[in-house]
């Protein structure tokens, strides 16, 4: 079954919407927004009493992203959820439609993703790579663990995140910065070498503070991400021959910007989310693949239930760095599924999990106002 086609419409026998908060070990502070606690919005379609789950992962407020937490679950309440119910069957064109809103429609298109895997007994990596035609998804695939820490201290709080990552086999760190922590960061040089270590601006830099870039080139940085906004692809071009630092970009490339051949060294955060056709996130993957574009997996901090389809996405073969792929356990102190890592090893994640999300925890939780259904 290729691109082109699709699986069969399943009928419809419930729908809900679930609404859970999850509390951090601790606040993580990035350059635009400060992370306490997480709303967690998850849909569920249920067909012939089986259940696919899948989340949306838009951030708290719409000072990151055009989308947010509450908007999304709104519009799925509103029309998105009801529309589909209406029509009493779906399948992955129901929502061809909607323009923009991944996270909604990605939320939707996962569960339906999970659904099938489930109705066919394999795992969602495996029914990817059978429903598309590709060898592209390889679920034995290693994604090593790399961690984002919030704003920190100065130097030495720095370094000790950087040994504390080290000792627990995290490959990668990123800090999220903004001009003033990373000026903290100038006089100084990392050098652990089993850590990798990425400062990101989240586009917070002015264009006239980018000079600050060329001081940071000689700390032993593996990227510096997004430093930002103000200069669109072509400034990013030019930029990067000046520096010795790479550059990836995340809110710059969207779905379609994402697949323009930048050279100069140029890489590209994929968040499978935002791309909301699980179709169009494919061929974008296929795309940057042939291109041979450094590319790493983002959004394992904005996800719980959606961890499972980053990874089964993230075993695709484009991927050439050390992505988010952080366990849960790193920064909450209560999610909602099973600490995916136990089953992939001391220090690295796989797609190679059982079929489905098997959401103990989901499945015996009383909905509250906050919840939705429609039968």
């Amino acid at each position: 079954m290729g691109s082109g086609a699709f699986p069969p419409k399943l009928r419809l026998d419930r729908i809900s919407l679930h609404s859970y908060s999850v509390e951090l070990l601790a606040p993580v502070s990035g350059a635009r927004q400060i992370h306490s606690t997480r709303r967690v919005w998850i849909v569920e379609l249920v067909s012939n009493g089986i259940s696919g789950f899948g989340e949306v992962s838009a951030p708290e407020f719409p000072n990151y992203s055009h989308e947010w937490s509450s908007g999304s679950a709104y519009l799925l309440k509103r029309l998105i959820l009801p529309g589909l119910m209406e029509h009493g069957a779906i399948d992955f064109h129901s929502l061809d439609w909607l323009v923009g809103n991944g996270s909604s429609r990605f939320a939707v298109e996962s569960a339906l993703l999970d659904l099938h895997a489930k109705r066919a007994n394999v795992g969602i990596t495996d029914f990817l790579g059978s429903m598309l035609e590709t060898d592209s998804y390889r679920k034995s695939r290693k994604l090593y663990f790399g961690v984002a820490v919030g704003t920190i201290g100065g130097w030495s709080d720095a370094l000790g995140e950087v040994d504390r990552a080290a000792k627990k086999s995290v490959r990668r760190v990123k800090f999220k910065v903004d001009r003033t922590r990373a000026q903290e960061f100038v006089s100084g040089e990392f050098e652990i070498d089993q850590v990798e270590v990425v400062l990101d601006f989240n586009g917070s830099l002015h264009a006239d503070e980018l000079g600050l870039l060329k001081d940071l080139d000689p700390m032993g940085l593996s990227f510096i991400e997004e430093p930002s906004l103000e200069l669109g692809l072509a400034g990013y071009k030019e930029l990067a021959v000046s520096l010795e630092t790479r550059l990836f970009l995340d809110e710059t490339t969207d779905s379609r910007t994402a697949i323009i051949d930048m050279k100069s060294g140029i890489g590209v955060v994929v968040k499978p989310f935002r791309f909301g056709s699980i179709f169009l996130l494919h061929n974008t993957l296929e795309l940057l693949a042939k291109r041979g574009m450094p590319c790493y997996l983002g959004g394992m901090f904005e996800s719980s239930v959606g961890r499972r389809f980053l990874l089964a996405f993230g075993s695709h073969r484009c991927f050439t760095d050390v992505g988010d792929m952080a366990p849960s356990s790193w920064y909450f102190s209560r999610d909602i599924e099973p600490d995916i890592c136990a089953r992939a090893g001391s220090d690295y994640l796989t797609g190679d999990f059982d079929f489905g999300t098997d959401l103990i925890q989901l499945l015996g939780h009383k909905c509250t106002q906050a919840c939705f259904t429609i039968e």
